[in-house]
């Protein structure tokens, strides 16, 4: 009977200890703000296309929840760069059985908005580290589609001049004018970020982002395939961020 009050009170002493050491570093409760910039590797997902590298930034409010032990609400509202390049043999748009040899890139501008569940443990007073996830809502801002064609001579140049154009402008299409190639400018997914945050300011952060839209509109690619005879396949964005942030 004494051994087994003496692993009781034992593992009652452990415990109370492992869960003293837990929350001795709880983050307080309460709102702060945070400004943050960085790089993004992005691409069009389900499309052949490759990674594209640009920019991004915004800020944060993140919500420490009161007696949640870590657990956070977030949102913000960032200026966030996509898209995707694929260097191939494409098809005129005018003529389906001439192929040439070219480039075409995406560059895709929006303004996101985040709203994100989290979780932040410190492992000591000065540095702690954390991870969300949740949905964001977009809205693309502007951006290029643009096509450059291997080859010399002026109806290359013609050509190339032909296929740059804004990507989210709300053309109807025209399968004379390689301009009028219109995308819709909403987007939603989920995603994801973790980071490490020293000195309760300097942060540094790795996320990804996970589109559900089809960036094509739908009256795109029924009007594509009543013209050429070929359907557009489904283009969504996928975007991976590497961003440093201060709070304040």
């Amino acid at each position: 009977m004494k051994k087994i009050f003496s692993l009781i009170l034992a593992l009652a002493l452990y415990t109370g200890n492992a869960m003293a050491f837990e929350f001795e570093n709880e983050p307080e409760a309460g709102l702060s703000w945070m400004g943050f910039f960085g790089m993004n590797i992005s691409k069009l997902q389900n499309s052949g296309y490759g990674a594209k590298a640009g920019a991004q930034m915004g800020i944060r409010a993140d919500f420490m929840l009161p007696k949640a032990h870590g657990t956070y609400l977030t949102a913000g509202v960032d200026w966030t760069m996509k898209g995707g390049k694929v260097s191939d043999m494409f098809f005129s748009i005018n003529d389906p059985t001439t192929a040439y040899s070219g480039t075409l890139k995406y560059a895709l501008h929006y303004i996101e908005v985040p709203i994100r569940v989290g979780f932040r443990y410190n492992v000591m007073d000065n540095l702690g580290f954390y991870g969300e996830l949740g949905p964001y809502f977009a809205v693309g801002v502007g951006g290029r589609h643009r096509c450059n064609i291997d080859g010399d001579g002026d109806a290359v140049r013609d050509a190339e001049d032909e296929l740059d154009y804004n990507a989210f402008k709300n053309y109807d299409f025209d399968p004379g004018n390689p301009n009028k190639l219109p995308f819709q400018r909403w987007d939603a997914g989920i995603g994801f970020r973790i980071g490490a945050e020293y000195e309760q300011h300097y942060n540094l952060m790795i996320g990804c982002d996970w589109g559900f839209a089809d960036i094509y509109r739908t009256s795109l690619r029924d009007d594509y395939f009543d013209n050429v005879g070929m359907s557009l396949p489904k283009v969504k964005n996928f975007n991976f961020s590497i961003t440093v942030g201060y709070r304040f």
